[in-house]
Formats: C-alpha cells, structure tokens, sequence
C-alpha cells in the first residue's frame, strides 16, 4: 500500500512536468520497454492457474499481477504526460523477452514440470528487466522514473533470488 502511494506522490509531482519527448529519451525509453515487458511478465503469471499448485508459484503470480499492473499504469500516466503513445505489445523486443516459442512450452506443461519451466523462464525475464532497469538509472533525468527503475533492480534481483533457491 505504500508503494501506490509513494507512485501516486511521483505521477503527481511529474505532471507538472509535462512536455513532448521522443522514444530515444531515456526515460520515455524505459516506459516504453518496462510496460511491454510487464505485460509479458502479466501473460507468464496468468499461466499459473490450472497449471500449478506451488504455493511459491501461485504466490509470486499473484503479486507480480499486482505490481506490475500498478507499475503499468503509473508509466502510462508518464507517457500520456510527454504525450507518447502507449506500446503494442510486440513493439519492444529485447534480448531475454519471452517469446512465443516459451508460452507454447509453457502450455503444454503442468506440474512440477510447469514450476521449474516457468520460474526459469521467469528468472531470466526478470533479468531482462533488471538490465532495462539499469539503463534507465545510468542515463535518465526524470526523478520518478529513476526511483521506479532502482526499485525494479532491487525488487526483481531479490525475485531472481529467491527463483533460484526455489529451483535448486
């Protein structure tokens, strides 16, 4: 909850902002990348159900579903801001993106075979994240999209974390 606060406070603090950018601006960059990447974090966590029974796994769906669709929406707000167009989704692709090739994989499986397909494709997705994260820290202006992309290196490698320990 005080996380959608402190998103609130900064989306209310940058609208007095507001100015037109272009896509190569770091921070318009980031917004672009990190919602198509949360909407595919998004599709990955509505995979789970029927899929799983893994407390870990059904609880880190659930609270990605959150999150990122909070996250989504206080992007959105900053790109309506500098008066930028919202993604499509295929828009972005990077490196670590998850293609159709691991949703297809993904489909097919249930079980503990679905768990550890998914938590691995979903570590390495959340790296992608972190490095787009990165980026924007080193090479943005726009103070709450670096407080946002910090909190997304912190957040996700801590995930990447606890992937791992769920794993092995």
């Amino acid at each position: 909850m005080r996380w959608v606060r402190v998103l609130a406070f900064a989306a209310f603090l940058a609208a007095g902002c507001s100015a037109t950018a272009d896509t190569q601006d770091p921070d318009v960059r980031f917004s672009l990348e990190m919602i198509t990447h949360h909407r595919q974090t998004l599709k990955l966590a509505d995979m789970v159900k029927g899929r799983s029974t893994n407390a870990y796994v059904t609880a880190l769906a659930a609270k990605l579903k959150v999150d990122e669709r909070t996250e989504i929406d206080v992007m959105n707000t900053w790109l309506h801001m500098w008066n930028m167009p919202v993604p499509k989704d295929a828009k972005y692709q990077m490196p670590g993106s998850v293609t159709a090739d691991d949703y297809t994989a993904l489909q097919s499986r249930t079980g503990e075979e679905f768990d550890r397909m998914w938590l691995s494709t979903l570590s390495r997705h959340l790296n992608t994240g972190v490095m787009i994260a990165q980026v924007a820290v080193a090479t943005g202006d726009h103070p709450p999209t670096g407080d946002l992309a910090r909190r997304i290196v912190r957040e996700q490698r801590a995930e990447i974390a606890e992937i791992g320990e769920q794993i092995s």
